[in-house]
């Protein structure tokens, strides 16, 4: 006679009295885990924020390169505008350089220019003159809008670029409006906008000037 015993009642008291164990080794554990975690977060945390921070400086240091190659682009399209519209004015310019504006100041600005030296003409991009250059230092150079002598005709006169006015002429000087006035170099100042008007003195006439230079431009040119 084959008899079949029925274990099944046995194993499952078995496993009621290994889930109180259980419960009793995780509640005595939750103190350590408890002090782990935070040396566990800490850890994870200086993995991911130094990978963070060298991805942050490798970023940083791409959108540098490229504001630096866009400065230097922007610069380079400036300059190629300013050379087209000098060659497109008519004026017959030789021996200029072309230099951008660092900084501007009351009475003048200073220019990227390494080569060159005090009392060389500056030029605006329509072959205008726009000062002169009064210091150098290093690589940059400083133009001022000091007086320069004025010649129109047969006479001549004083004229301060951003004043744009011919001054000292004599009283009876018989100049009209759109005459030329040049430097004693034969760079361009302007064109008379009417006929001189006399002083209060009665000896001498002053006279407003036209197309002069632009002293707002991001590119000059400084003869050698």
């Amino acid at each position: 006679m084959f008899v079949q015993l029925d274990l099944s009642c046995r194993r499952r008291r078995r496993w009621r009295w290994a889930v109180p164990l259980v419960l009793a080794a995780l509640l005595l554990a939750l103190p350590q885990l408890a002090a782990l975690r935070p040396a566990a977060l800490a850890r994870v945390d200086r993995i991911v924020g130094r990978h963070y921070m060298t991805r942050l400086d490798a970023l940083q240091q791409e959108n540098f390169t490229l504001h630096r190659q866009l400065a230097q682009s922007a610069d380079a399209l400036a300059e190629n505008a300013a050379l087209r519209q000098l060659v497109g004015c008519g004026r017959g310019i030789t021996g200029v350089t072309p230099a951008r504006v660092v900084a501007r100041g009351v009475g003048g600005f200073t220019l990227a220019c390494p080569d060159t030296a005090p009392g060389n003409a500056v030029l605006d991009a329509g072959g205008r003159y726009a000062g002169v250059v009064t210091r150098t230092d290093g690589d940059t150079c400083t133009v001022e809008f000091s007086a320069v002598a004025g010649l129109c005709g047969s006479y001549a006169g004083l004229v301060t670029p951003g004043q744009w006015v011919l001054t000292g002429l004599p009283a009876d000087c018989a100049l009209t409006a759109g005459d030329i006035v040049t430097t004693a170099g034969g760079d361009w100042l302007g064109t008379l906008a009417a006929a001189p008007a006399p002083d209060a003195d009665g000896l001498t006439a002053q006279v407003p000037l036209t197309d002069t230079a632009d002293l707002w431009g991001t590119v000059y040119f400084v003869k050698k």
